[in-house]
């Protein structure tokens, strides 16, 4: 008898338990959301930018069959007339800086440049020697792959450049833009050139985001067992394959901005948006949606490295910077990298700028997180490592064969440049002349520095451009060297067909 009736106090006492842990949970995640919107009160003034809804964006629901890229590329136009409109009618001189983005000639930045590399766009090639989707990355535009678009036409590749949904119009776009709207753009895409391209060597070349969205549909493809939507290769810029363990609880503001209150607690970031091609604002959905994408994909890539389809992926080039504040390298190794089959894969690693003078500045040593990708217990891909000889500028190669650990050395005919101590997460696919962002400081015609040469003196907390920002490399010194290992790699593969 006693045995029956302590059965249901136990079950209160759980119950009970139960209910402290979710309220609790419930409380810490309103406690957060409520000084997220007390601390966001010190951004600046919201404008229409960061408020108004486009109703002409993309989104998954609308991938039914017949919807292709041309159909999307016509939804787009209708888009950008809506971003037109906004501007001509919202856009003041008193609050908006004389050079954004959203003034009436779309600031000056834009000019340097011909056409309009926020859209999507395609570069056809005759004779034609293949086909290569490119796809950029977070609050970025296709003209964060221009480099390449420009560089793998000349070698005879029809260029797909695809703009993700929520991207090269207004920040506002990534506030409310799910990751599978983006994959669901990919997809159509792929499918699209598939389709135009039946007998062509396709590529896939990604950067961040959008190297993570090309790994995505290659395994989504795989499990489908699509095949022949699969590139030949594809190629990855700083992969986004692990982020801050934060990021997915970026939208937790929303249990109270989804009310009207504190609408600023939406953003991370408020910036002047002077930059033509990449948002300033960082809506936090964008980074609650890129955890997502992320979680997903190793989710999809575990289950393929314990079933064995993993072998069944394209052979990857890939091209990563030791030091990287956006995405986690190390993850690279363990979740990535360690799992690929076949040895047809190539990981280049960018090392610091190991110059005597500059290496005992250094607060962070990157030896550890390199001598984990060469003794990696199982390397079934090739490893580059680019750097230099302590003492030395020039820029130094060791390659190691899949499961090597002896390098074979080579030295480059390129050097690190006086004032760079490493590359950064957003300088890869930039090349050091590009109009917008190189590192040359000298003035163009418009009178402006370069977005990736400023390097302004004075008291902290003056400009709206913070000095960390001016002083993030912005292109690549080495992008030729990069450009040449991607051609290659095409060559290679289209020789192979």
């Amino acid at each position: 008898m006693s045995s029956f009736a302590a059965r249901p106090s136990r079950a209160r006492r759980l119950l009970r338990w139960l209910g402290l842990v979710v309220a609790g949970t419930l409380g810490a995640l309103f406690t957060v959301a409520v000084g997220d919107a007390i601390y966001s009160s010190t951004l600046p003034e919201l404008r229409p930018w960061h408020t108004e809804r486009l109703v002409n964006e993309f989104d998954a629901a609308q991938a039914v069959p017949g919807y292709d890229f041309d159909a999307y590329r016509q939804q787009e136009s209708r888009l950008f007339d809506e971003v037109a409109a906004l501007r001509a009618a919202r856009f003041d001189p008193a609050l908006d800086s004389a050079i954004s983005r959203f003034g009436p000639a779309g600031g000056p930045y834009a000019a340097r440049v011909a056409g309009d590399w926020n859209r999507s766009h395609v570069m056809p090639a005759t004779p034609e020697r293949g086909v290569v989707l490119l796809v950029h990355g977070l609050s970025d535009s296709p003209y964060s792959m221009r480099g390449l678009a420009l560089a793998l036409h000349r070698a005879g590749l029809t260029v797909y450049g695809l703009r993700l949904p929520g991207h090269g119009t207004i920040p506002a776009g990534l506030d409310d833009v799910g990751w599978k709207d983006w994959l669901a753009a990919v997809e159509l895409t792929v499918r699209h050139i598939r389709a135009a391209h039946p007998r062509a060597p396709f590529f896939y070349a990604g950067y961040s985001t959008g190297a993570t969205l090309g790994l995505k549909f290659a395994a989504e493809a795989v499990a489908a067992q699509r095949l022949d939507l699969l590139p030949a290769r594809l190629f990855l810029l700083s992969p986004a394959l692990g982020v801050s363990p934060f990021a997915p609880l970026a939208n937790v503001q929303r249990l109270v901005s989804r009310w009207g209150i504190a609408p600023k607690a939406r953003w991370g970031n408020v910036g002047p948006e002077i930059d033509p091609h990449k948002y300033e604002s960082f809506a936090k959905n964008a980074g609650a949606q890129i955890a997502a994408l992320v979680s997903s994909l190793n989710a999809d890539l575990a289950r393929m490295a314990e079933d064995g389809s993993i072998g069944r992926l394209p052979p990857v080039t890939g091209f990563q910077s030791v030091v990287d504040a956006t995405v986690s390298t190390p993850d690279l190794a363990s979740r990535f990298y360690g799992l690929l089959r076949g040895g047809t894969s190539t990981l280049v690693l960018y090392d610091v700028n190991r110059r005597a003078d500059l290496e005992p500045l250094l607060s962070f040593s990157p030896r550890a997180v390199i001598a984990a990708f060469e003794k990696a217990p199982r390397r079934d891909y090739r490893l580059v490592v680019l750097g230099n000889a302590a003492g030395s500028a020039s820029l130094l190669e060791r390659s190691f064969a899949p499961g090597a650990l002896l390098a074979s050395e080579r030295l480059l005919p390129l050097a690190w440049p006086d004032d760079v101590y490493s590359l950064s997460h957003v300088a890869l696919p930039f090349a050091p002349d590009d109009p917008v962002y190189g590192l040359a400081r000298g003035v163009g015609a418009d009178g402006l520095h370069s977005l990736g040469a400023l390097a302004m003196r004075g008291e902290r907390g003056a400009l709206s451009i913070g000095a960390a920002e001016q002083l993030r490399l912005r292109a690549n010194p080495f992008f030729d060297d990069l450009l040449e290992r991607v051609l290659a790699d095409v060559d290679a593969a289209a020789e192979a067909r």
